[in-house]
């Protein structure tokens, strides 16, 4: 009798990946995780190709943090930072400019959309800027995968297009704030400022 491949529950692999058992079914259906289902009807998602997947897209990502008391939380973890952008030059600038506003502040870096939602699930950042045009998963689709966790983090979209423009990716939710590429300083500084004041200890 053949041995059984390693496989997880979608619970599981939701833990694993930092993401809702929601997504992770999504990523199945989309053949982003390899999937079969049970005599009794039940989704295993194949431990090896979820493996393969935190591999590939979550290089360099930090380890999920330890939890803290909450009254301790705000204090024990710095004010975080995540910046998605698949433009390398775009992504460095854009490091550079969350420095200059926030010298303070940890700041987490990702590529595309995929490897934006392992480490929003792992490392909880209060805030996430991010591009709206990216290859695999564009930013819309990521923004929607944020709202809806339980506590999503505060998004602010950059772009070179207007709101009306990106509108063929589908409708950018008001609550998230669109600055123009080049994202002028003085704008994003007041972005994150008003993120950090509104904080909430989350962790």
């Amino acid at each position: 009798m053949a041995e059984r491949p390693r496989s997880y529950t979608t619970v599981e692999a939701a833990r694993l990946l930092g993401i809702s058992p929601a997504s992770v079914q999504r990523w199945v259906d989309a053949g982003h995780l390899k999937a079969w289902k049970t005599l009794g009807g039940h989704r295993r998602i194949d431990a090896d190709s979820a493996d393969a997947f935190v591999a590939a897209q979550g290089a360099g990502l930090p380890l999920p943090s330890r939890v803290a008391e909450p009254a301790q939380a705000a204090a024990a973890q710095p004010f975080t930072v995540l910046v998605v952008d698949d433009d390398p030059i775009a992504r460095e600038l854009l490091e550079t400019q969350v420095r200059i506003a926030q010298p303070g502040a940890q700041l987490l870096l990702a590529e595309n959309g995929f490897q934006a939602l392992l480490t929003v699930g792992r490392a909880r950042p209060d805030v996430v800027i991010t591009d709206m045009v990216m290859p695999h998963m564009n930013g819309l689709e990521m923004i929607r995968e944020l709202q809806g966790q339980a506590e999503p983090p505060c998004i602010v979209a950059v772009s070179s297009q207007s709101r009306e423009s990106l509108e063929r990716l589908g409708r950018l939710p008001e609550a998230v704030q669109l600055l123009a590429k080049p994202v002028d300083q003085a704008l994003l500084a007041e972005a994150l400022r008003q993120a950090a004041t509104g904080r909430s200890p989350r962790r």
